[in-house]
């Protein structure tokens, strides 16, 4: 018989940055749903987010109305909507992603903290990353949110240290990124091999990025020059299909743009087909499946190709781009520079995972391990849920 979860586990309630159509950030919603259930025995848990394809209606309580614009009327509704989903939960999970970056006088991270003192019901934070941040008093105010979270599994070593130097009184697990549990939430077995097409063409699996708040337009731009240039020399050179991955189709932060862009220097070139954040997760994970190599700007399209074991480079953006690289032991002769100097760089990089047979050093199993550890090592974790 299983064992009987923790009643703080019943009913969490998860919260992220949720609703901005994103593949990543929905990757994280379908897998603490999965193990949710499965590790700590969650009867149902809710997420903090609108409708999305992965998950049943019932799991998703937010209304999309809500995500209209940043209205005074819409904005009450947005908090009014999530004060409703925390009275009927039993703990408060921050599920995944770079949530601990920034945070103004008015956030609902204060919310949801004064909720847990007044309920004295726990709040958790899974597979994210703390910092860098914003602004000094962004930092003041996190640290003060982070230091009333009981357990927190954070996904890079620079994010543990961080909360060690401040002295997070709770559990602190340097876990691993959520998404590396997304094979076995879909029900696949851990690190199985994936069959490729056979045939004369490779097929290269591209994510692009619409926005980059931190970089400086010309900057941004010279890079989008480059990887768009570098595909299509690659296509013109080798015998070489493009899908495009649209990770992100948010009208204002999304990859739309810049991806149209990609697929019209390719019209007539090549097949290219294109799976979008509204096809869902599952469906850009099966297309990511059929690729042999990858180019990403997105780190989720990156973690994708590194669990579905295609070869890739990925565009280091942020830092937790180069963690990732890092964490996994990314070969040398795939890196990128986080503005290539040209696309000679790209195509150069990308030819040469067409011949060589260099592998990132960590295995898929290990990193779905520590994925695992966001979950298995909570203090609500059920006895005996990790499998042998």
């Amino acid at each position: 018989m299983r064992p009987e979860a923790d009643p703080a586990a019943r009913r969490p309630l998860v919260v992220g940055y949720y609703g901005m159509e994103n593949v990543g950030d929905n990757a994280f919603c379908l897998v603490t749903d999965w193990a949710s259930r499965t590790y700590w025995g969650s009867e149902r848990p809710v997420f903090a987010a609108p409708p999305m394809v992965d998950l049943p209606a019932e799991s998703t309580g937010m209304n999309p109305r809500w995500y209209r614009s940043r209205s005074v009327s819409d904005r009450m509704g947005w908090v009014l909507n999530k004060a409703m989903l925390l009275s009927g939960s039993s703990m408060l999970v921050f599920g995944g992603g770079s949530v601990f970056r920034d945070m103004g006088p008015l956030s609902e991270k204060r919310l949801f903290s004064l909720f847990s003192r007044f309920s004295g019901h726990p709040m958790a934070a899974v597979g994210v990353s703390v910092g860098p941040f914003l602004s000094a008093s962004a930092e003041r105010r996190l640290l003060e949110v982070l230091r009333r979270i009981n357990f927190i599994g954070v996904r890079d070593q620079a994010s543990a240290e961080l909360l060690r130097r401040a002295g997070h009184p709770g559990r602190l697990v340097a876990a691993g990124d959520l998404a590396g549990l997304l094979p076995e939430a879909l029900g696949e077995r851990l690190g199985q091999r994936y069959e490729r097409a056979q045939g004369t063409r490779a097929r290269l699996g591209v994510t692009l990025l619409g926005v980059d708040y931190e970089a400086a337009a010309p900057q941004a731009r010279r890079r989008e020059d480059a990887l768009i240039d570098g595909v299509s020399e690659l296509v013109r050179r080798e015998p070489v299909d493009v899908t495009v991955f649209v990770f992100n189709t948010h009208p204002v932060h999304g990859d739309e743009r810049v991806s149209g862009r990609l697929r019209r220097a390719l019209d007539g070139r090549c097949d290219v087909r294109v799976v979008t954040a509204r096809d869902g997760v599952r469906a850009c994970w099966e297309e990511m499946k059929r690729c042999n190599l990858g180019l990403h700007m997105r780190m989720h399209g990156a973690v994708f190709a590194y669990l579905a074991d295609v070869p890739f480079a990925l565009v280091p953006y942020q830092q937790k781009c180069d963690d990732f690289l890092d964490e996994i032991g990314q070969p040398e002769s795939r890196r990128l520079a986080r503005v290539p100097e040209d696309s000679v760089e790209v195509t150069k990089v990308l030819a040469g995972m067409l011949t060589d047979q260099a592998a990132p050093r960590l295995a898929r199993e290990e990193f779905a391990e520590r994925a695992r550890w966001n979950f298995t090592r909570a203090p609500w974790a059920l006895p005996g849920s990790v499998p042998s």
